[in-house]
């Protein structure tokens, strides 16, 4: 269906005209057709913040790349030489990024090969720029954009390119669409071709998922489209796997609830199971959010990985899982089986180390808030400190995590007063952590220090004596040098009995 053309007027903001003025200009310098498409249109249309440009030309996509990002003062590469795709990374808050690429013939033809009505506009961006742009529609994407709905511009489009399977997923929660019926059944009946796609591309989209607002709906639709399994095949034989009697739903199930229970607990979206008195026991702070809303090491959010470990905490219980003498089902193990799991599936998506690092050790502890001290008595602060060490920057994260995990293990039985006590718990461990980090920082005692004092020699006797003073002085135990070294010289002189056994054979 052709749509008649309509004007479309460009943003206001001189800085955004400027760049796309530029872009003009090279182009006709080149002798280059150029056009701005697809998400640009897309959003400036439906009044949402645009901060990429891109741009097809009809001619070579690197030449063009190459003189517009001189003529910017900055730099370009590659994305996909051979496709004829490239970007322009910019340093200017007008745009994050230009993405340039060759057109598939003439910019009809190019239009007609795009993924989704609403990427398939274009606007030809001639020099000198007027200012009203003429968008080019040939797919019917006005119509689609005004009737919120997203819908594929040919039935071929997810085997020519799988990775638009989960792009359509991602941008229908993203604008709030809707996927039309004929569309969402071609996703359906291709859904096994996603696992076909590269990590990094799967990672690029599912991240974005995973950051969206509230994700628990989104994560549903994509099981019962059929992505989930072909991104996670790990997690189909999960599918129908039976639990205790006081769990509400299979171990599937239970992964899939637990991440819109997680929303809940961090105030992002709706649980139907508990009050709103009882999400009020969970401490929350502008502290906590930002430390969810913080990045590992420039990639993603804690709070996007934080959800993907709710996801997959349970992986391992299909495997783990055996009926004790007294006919009860037990999954022994399986936290660890999980984190071993979960580190193989972060690899496969290509998660840099320090995120796989972070989800692995969520689904290592998901069990231990609940592990650290008999019931209704606070953890010492000795349990807390071991476990801040060993969960280290993932240890709020597997509190919150932990809640969740409680909320969708009983669904609609929840006991408030059991879900109190575990908050409890979870408060006390926010606060031992903040009490224990607001320690001076440094060490009472090193290495050199006790190997010339005391003979010890480097080594991991030597490491268990430093470890044992840094969580003495944590726990409150110690506080200065002298008693560091008094410490540490019992320690040396009382070796723990495993130790003393290598000596003797030493």
């Amino acid at each position: 269906m052709t749509q008649p053309r309509k004007p479309f007027l460009p943003v206001s903001n001189p800085g955004r005209r400027g760049i796309i003025e530029a872009a003009a200009e090279t182009a006709s310098a080149l002798d280059m057709p150029a056009y701005v498409v697809g998400g640009y249109l897309r959003d400036t249309l439906l009044g949402r913040p645009a901060n990429d440009l891109d741009l097809v030309v009809e001619g070579d996509a690197g030449k063009m790349a190459a003189a517009l990002a001189a003529a910017l003062g900055t730099e370009f590469f590659a994305l996909d030489a051979a496709a004829g795709m490239y970007r322009i990374p910019l340093k200017q808050a007008v745009f994050e990024e230009i993405d340039i690429s060759s057109a598939a013939g003439a910019i009809r033809d190019d239009l007609a090969r795009r993924d989704f009505t609403v990427d398939a506009l274009a606007a030809a961006v001639p020099y000198p720029l007027p200012e009203r742009l003429v968008i080019t529609d040939e797919a019917g994407g006005l119509a689609d954009l005004e009737r919120k709905v997203l819908r594929a511009v040919s039935p071929g489009v997810f085997r020519d390119d799988p990775a638009r399977l989960l792009r359509g997923v991602r941008l229908a929660a993203e604008l709030g669409f809707a996927i039309e019926p004929g569309t969402e059944s071609l996703i359906a009946a291709a859904a096994s071709l996603a696992a076909s796609v590269a990590g990094e591309r799967t990672r690029e989209d599912l991240v974005k998922i995973l950051s969206l607002p509230s994700i628990g709906q989104t994560v549903e639709y994509l099981d019962r489209l059929g992505l989930l399994a072909a991104l996670f095949p790990e997690l189909e034989t999960c599918r129908g796997v039976e639990q205790p009697p006081e769990h509400a739903w299979d171990v599937l199930g239970h992964q899939l609830k637990t991440v819109g229970a997680l929303d809940w607990v961090l105030r992002r979206g709706m649980w139907p199971h508990a009050s709103a008195k009882a999400r009020q026991l969970i401490p929350w702070d502008g502290e906590s959010e930002a430390y969810f809303l913080g990045k590992i090491g420039g990639g993603a959010t804690r709070l996007a990985l934080t959800r993907l470990a709710a996801l997959i905490h349970d992986v391992a219980k299909p495997e783990t899982r055996t009926l004790a003498a007294n006919g009860r089902l037990r999954f022994y193990g399986h936290a660890r089986k999980g984190a071993e799991k979960a580190d193989a599936i972060m690899k496969r998506l290509r998660f840099s180390q320090r995120e796989a690092g972070f989800v692995t050790a969520i689904v290592e502890a998901h069990l231990r808030p609940t592990q650290l001290g008999p019931e209704a008595i606070p953890p010492t602060p000795r349990a807390v400190y071991r476990f801040l060490r060993d969960t280290g920057d993932a240890a709020v994260a597997t509190l919150y995590l932990s809640l969740a995990d409680h909320l969708a293990a009983r669904g609609p039985d929840l006991d408030l007063d059991n879900f109190r006590q575990h908050v409890t718990i979870v408060g006390y461990v926010l606060a031992e952590r903040g009490r224990q980090l607001a320690k001076p920082s440094g060490r009472l005692v090193d290495g050199n220090e006790l190997q010339a004092r005391f003979g010890m020699k480097p080594g991991p006797a030597m490491g268990r004596v430093l470890e044992a003073v840094a969580e003495a002085r944590a726990t409150g135990e110690i506080a200065s040098k002298e008693e560091a070294l008094t410490l540490a010289e019992r320690l040396i002189r009382e070796p723990p009995a495993d130790e003393k056994k290598n000596r003797r054979r030493g």
